[in-house]
């Protein structure tokens, strides 16, 4: 099997940010629906070439939760499930359990080219930020911060952007030593839940939804979400790794599959819940 990257990043980042880009992540992010039976082995390969992240808790993972904005009529959505050439999605980022701020992020695709706009906020404050666009609360943060908040607030207020799913689910990762930038993702307990107001706190019980269940993932065994990320090209271990799983990507958005598990799958039960999204 073959790993590649297409696209180019010219000119991306102007029609991103129409000036400085000092708050811009580009990279490349493959992904793949792996049995579990395979895990152990890319792990194996993770370990080898890095190292655990260094947020990840006594069971090596951490959670996140997201909450994605979209337009009323799921504009954002359609962009990614008729796999446009440009396309983007808006969304706020926490992790559960650790004290942390919360960041905005527009997360762009042109081709196989990821480019992501990340602000990092109060988590006091940034409902009142993000509603309002106060400049006054704009002032208050540090200027590479303050270009990434505003670029955040101006795609929510020009697309008339409002909540619409929250996602949650658990990570492991691995950072490379041997590359500038090279990770390897597995995620797993991935749920969703309906959201329309500007806010990261949810039950643990009731509305939320598996994403990763075998009716979505359409596999006929347990899968976990495994991302291989990387700057221009992929290491050669990476490459390797591909061929020798022969490991085949697959499109998986998290925001997308969550909002058709939100039409289509029962309520997730209690058990899940409890087990993968502690508090």
């Amino acid at each position: 099997m073959t790993i590649e990257a297409r696209g180019g990043a010219a000119g991306l980042a102007f029609t991103l940010e129409e000036g400085g880009v000092l708050d811009l992540i580009e990279r490349y992010e493959f992904k793949y629906l792996v049995p579990e039976r395979l895990v152990p082995e890319i792990r194996a390969t993770a370990c080898a070439v890095g190292r655990r992240d260094r947020y990840a808790d006594e069971r090596g993972v951490y959670r996140i939760r997201s909450l994605y904005l979209d337009t009323s009529g799921f504009d954002l959505y359609w962009a990614n499930e008729r796999e446009q050439r440009d396309r983007f999605k808006v969304r706020v980022r926490s992790y559960p359990g650790k004290k942390s701020p919360v960041f905005l992020e527009v997360k762009r695709r042109v081709q196989d080219v990821i480019v992501k706009s990340r602000a990092s906020v109060s988590a006091d404050g940034w409902q009142e930020l993000v509603t309002t666009g106060s400049p006054a609360l704009l002032d208050k943060l540090p200027p590479h911060v303050r270009k990434g908040a505003e670029k955040f607030i101006t795609a929510v207020h020009r697309h008339d952007l409002q909540p619409k799913l929250l996602v949650d689910y658990e990570r492991e990762a691995y950072e490379s030593t041997l590359d500038r930038y090279a990770r390897i993702t597995f995620d797993r307990k991935i749920a969703s839940q309906r959201r329309e107001t500007l806010d990261l706190e949810a039950p643990l019980r009731g509305g939320w939804r598996p994403v990763d269940h075998p009716v979505q993932t359409s596999t006929y065994e347990p899968v976990c979400v495994v991302e291989l990320k990387f700057e221009r090209r992929p290491p050669a271990w990476m490459v390797a790794l591909v061929r020798r799983l022969e490991l085949v990507r697959r499109s998986f958005s998290k925001y997308c599959y969550g909002v058709t598990a939100q039409l289509t799958l029962p309520e997730v039960r209690a058990a899940r819940i409890e087990g993968g999204l502690r508090a």
